[in-house]
């Protein structure tokens, strides 16, 4: 009997221990500052920027939409700034080469798997077969028949132009929407 009543004590005392934590928790947690770090993908409209220096690749960054390439590259730890200052947009790609003290900065866009896999479209005009492909409803014989139209059309000027497409129809077209665009 004894031995029962031990039991009982134990199980009062961890289930008062689990009831008080959570309050402790409560009460800590209002005193602790946190911050966003600074690179973190905490904004309503991210900016998507890969960067390259010297051939390897530094990462994929989220930054906010008026932060500038200098701003990015202060942030990450690269020392001397690009000789011109310019916004960021999302889906560029910042290669820098360095010789001495001087940046050469070039700009270009990241590539298609990328894109996609960060959740943003691709241009249509600019898409290879294997890029479309990779879109989730596009298979090799569309992605032929797509590149073909663009060749005939010269370029796509908007997107509904794919409904034109054997098999492409307005459902087809509203799923790969989030996929593709046309660039203006």
């Amino acid at each position: 009997m004894i031995f029962f009543e031990r039991q009982i004590k134990g199980i009062i005392a961890i289930c008062i221990a689990l009831a008080i934590i959570p309050f402790i928790i409560f009460i800590s947690g209002s005193k602790v500052n946190y911050s966003i770090p600074e690179l973190a993908n905490q904004f309503s409209e991210k900016v998507a920027v890969e960067v390259v220096k010297n051939g390897k690749s530094r990462g994929i960054y989220f930054v906010a939409p008026e932060t500038s390439v200098n701003q990015l590259l202060k942030s990450i730890g690269i020392e001397y700034p690009a000789k011109e200052d310019f916004p960021l947009h999302s889906g560029m790609k910042i290669t820098i080469s360095s010789v001495s003290k001087n940046q050469n900065v070039t700009v270009a866009g990241i590539e298609s798997a990328k894109r996609l896999a960060l959740g943003m479209p691709i241009d249509i005009n600019l898409a290879t077969e294997s890029d479309l492909i990779l879109v989730n409803g596009i298979g090799e014989v569309t992605a032929k028949k797509i590149l073909d139209m663009r060749s005939k059309l010269g370029r796509y000027k908007n997107i509904e132009q794919l409904t034109e497409i054997k098999g492409i129809k307005e459902k087809k077209l509203a799923k790969l929407r989030k996929y593709l665009y046309v660039e203006k």
